[in-house]
């Protein structure tokens, strides 16, 4: 298969006309990203593709009207880019994140000890509290659309289901496994509290490698079994959940427990705000600065894997491969996938 190149005008710090090598896919949903090598700038980048067609650019419009008005360590950064006219596809030029997404972190090697996990939760508070801001409430967080970057820095992704507080919510938003009570049953007023509900299930994922609750739907209508064990602060319900990761029930401290119940609450009136949270025992417990935590995590992912492409020995040995013989292997596989305008 020939290698195709898309060419562009991307402004980085000022506007350069550079060819974009898409050399692998790196997510996959309703729309593909690849990840893109700029090899007269020396720069990677992730390119979400959107194509051409009346549907498609309603929400590729929509994730760049958000996307290009927000500047924060946490969220993932856009590249203005021009292309063709005549382009088949629109695409988003975003940073690349080297390290992937929570998901895969929490399902192979979870964290070691809870500053791990605080740590995040505080990158994805500070993140959310940013975009609560301003207005946006981003309703479709999950560990999937948050990213590690080549620090191990939080990242947040994934702005296609995104609205304003103020704008009227015509349908179901999010992942099902964390959406909040009202937003499945589409009586949500407070979108911002859906969030808040959100980070509850992911903080709990980040925690224990599981969901808090079983769901069924039972006569259209969904229900949680074990709901009011949670909310009654029953030690059935964290003795069961502990157990299933090989773990005491003093593993949820009664501060996570606290934290928890009020971001987890099903009635919105009743949930924890952003300062709530804020001010809770267990977030104002140590975390570790930027610095020590990609220390931290590049320790952490050696011992678990020494051959993993995130251990600094991998890392290490990739670094000594000159650029010549980056683009001579991305030539020579079959399966890239590549866009011409």
């Amino acid at each position: 298969m020939k290698q195709q190149h898309l060419y562009v005008t991307l402004d980085i710090e000022e506007a350069v006309n550079t060819d974009l090598i898409m050399t692998r896919k790196v997510g996959q949903g309703k729309y593909d990203v690849f990840h893109v090598q700029a090899p007269n700038i020396g720069k990677e980048f992730a390119a979400k593709i959107f194509p051409k067609s009346e549907k498609h650019e309603v929400c590729y419009h929509r994730e760049k009207s958000f996307l290009e008005t927000f500047n924060h360590p946490n969220i993932i950064k856009l590249y203005p880019v021009t292309t063709h006219e005549d382009a088949e596809f629109d695409l988003l030029v975003m940073e690349y994140a080297d390290h992937g997404d929570f998901f895969e972190i929490v399902k192979k090697v979870g964290f070691p000890h809870e500053v791990y996990v605080r740590t995040y939760f505080h990158q994805l508070i500070s993140g959310l509290e940013y975009l609560h801001s301003r207005g946006t409430a981003h309703l479709d967080l999950k560990p999937e659309n948050l990213l590690l970057d080549k620090n191990f820095q939080l990242k947040i992704i994934d702005f296609e289901q995104s609205q304003t507080q103020v704008e009227q919510q015509l349908t179901a938003r999010g992942t099902h496994s964390y959406r909040s009570p009202e937003l499945k049953n589409q009586t949500c007023t407070d979108k911002f509290s859906a969030d808040i509900y959100s980070a509850g299930i992911i903080l709990f994922v980040f925690k224990a490698r599981q969901f808090p609750f079983i769901e069924t739907d039972k006569e259209g209508e969904p229900k949680f079994l074990n709901y009011d064990l949670f909310i009654k602060g029953s030690e059935e319900f964290w003795k069961s959940k502990a157990e299933k990761i090989g773990e005491k029930s003093d593993f949820f401290s009664k501060d996570l427990r606290a934290l928890l119940k009020g971001m987890l609450d099903a009635d919105p009136n009743k949930r924890f705000t952003l300062e709530d949270v804020k001010k809770s025992e267990w977030f104002n417990k140590p975390i570790f600065s930027p610095e020590s935590l990609a220390q931290k995590m590049q320790e952490h992912l050696y011992q678990i894997n020494p051959s993993s492409p995130m251990s600094p020995k991998t890392k290490a040995k990739k670094a000594k491969t000159t650029m010549m013989n980056k683009f001579f292997k991305i030539f020579g596989k079959k399966s890239h996938m590549c866009y011409r305008n």
